[in-house]
């Protein structure tokens, strides 16, 4: 939902070494299955992705609040 701008202004404040992306069309949402009906946002979801471009773990949440926790994702 964040703006390109937005995005980029969380990663530098946050010290970020990676990008944050933005996704206006909702193109990758729809690629991973993960738009939800009727609102234009995804799920709350969590892919961890190899160098290579294979998913090794993929988490889509039911709700909002719905995430695996650091730890969990960390294992």
């Amino acid at each position: 939902m964040d703006s390109r701008a937005d995005s980029a202004q969380l990663a530098e404040r946050l010290g970020l070494g990676i990008p944050l992306l933005a996704d206006p069309d909702l193109t990758t949402i729809r690629a991973y299955g993960v738009a939800m009906k009727g609102r234009d946002l995804a799920v709350p979801a969590t892919f961890i992705v190899k160098p290579d471009g294979r998913i090794s773990a993929r988490y889509v949440g039911e709700t909002q609040f719905d995430r695996p926790s650091v730890d969990t994702l960390l294992k």
